[in-house]
């Protein structure tokens, strides 16, 4: 069986160790990933993807727009993803500064 990376992150953690600069990738991924799918959500909601939860059309009480909200400080929160891919290149991929 593959461990993925977040599983040996989990794995060093649990035995002690610290976190590497692969952990990077992981919240790269899941960051983009919040975001897209957010997008995508209220792109499918249209015109109803602005309406709050007192609205009588409002789709899952306007959650999908406070979730797009929240998912923007994904990116940038524990480290821009900037600075997450400088560290992927230079400690994960051994590319020079």
């Amino acid at each position: 069986m593959q461990v993925g990376v977040k599983g040996q992150v989990a794995g060093r953690l649990l035995a002690g160790g610290a976190i590497g600069a692969e952990a990077s990738l992981t919240k790269l991924f899941w960051s983009e990933l919040d975001v897209g799918m957010h997008e995508t959500a209220l792109r499918l909601l249209e015109h109803r993807a602005e309406l709050t939860g007192a609205a009588p059309d409002a789709v899952d009480a306007g959650r999908w727009l406070d979730g797009y909200l929240f998912a923007l400080a994904g990116p940038i929160y524990a480290g821009t993803n900037e600075i997450q891919r400088n560290v992927v290149a230079q400690r994960v991929l051994g590319m020079p500064r």
